[in-house]
């Protein structure tokens, strides 16, 4: 019997040894003709198929994804550092500087299943994604290109009620 792997949870939990863990981003700004497409752990690269159904093409490239801390807030966070020598990226951040736009990149990172015993895809859309992560600061030098990939700040406003014993004596039992 096979096991299905419809999330992360089934990749880590429930899945065969021959089952690879694919990380890729999308990284894409309203300027640039195509978006950037990398796959970080498979040399000749991928075809695989979006959560929307289209299927696109991932280059390899050597790519370190490190996901932000867990914390309580919305807030996530990638630090990607995409080993580019300076070729891919910085003409596409120049086009971006030279236009005055404030748009900030959008970077979307999807991970998806994939079965090494039979070069297959274990699911075809991904197991796991991450949207609506901005460019925020980024470095470079002649090998790579080392960007921080952020939500806006979702948090900077607080909302509800402050319970303190000033405002609900009963708390003071509690303390």
């Amino acid at each position: 019997m096979a096991v299905t792997i419809d999330d992360i949870k089934d990749l880590h939990l429930d899945s065969a040894p021959s089952i690879a863990a694919l990380e890729t981003i999308e990284v894409s700004h309203s300027l640039w003709p195509t978006p950037i497409r990398i796959v970080t752990n498979h040399a000749d690269g991928i075809d695989a198929m979006l959560e929307t159904g289209e299927v696109v093409h991932f280059e390899f490239a050597p790519l370190l994804i490190n996901k932000g801390k867990t914390s309580d807030d919305l807030d996530q966070s990638l630090n990607i550092t995409l080993g580019d020598l300076g070729e891919v990226v910085p003409p596409l951040i120049k086009q971006i500087r030279s236009s005055d736009s404030d748009e900030h990149p959008q970077v979307i990172y999807r991970q998806y299943a994939y079965d090494v015993a039979t070069m297959s895809f274990a699911k075809d859309k991904p197991i796991d994604i991450i949207k609506g992560l901005f460019v925020e600061q980024m470095s470079r030098d002649h090998q790579a290109t080392t960007f921080d990939a952020k939500t806006p700040d979702k948090n900077t406003v607080a909302t509800g009620r402050s319970y303190t014993p000033d405002k609900y004596p009963d708390l003071k039992a509690l303390l």
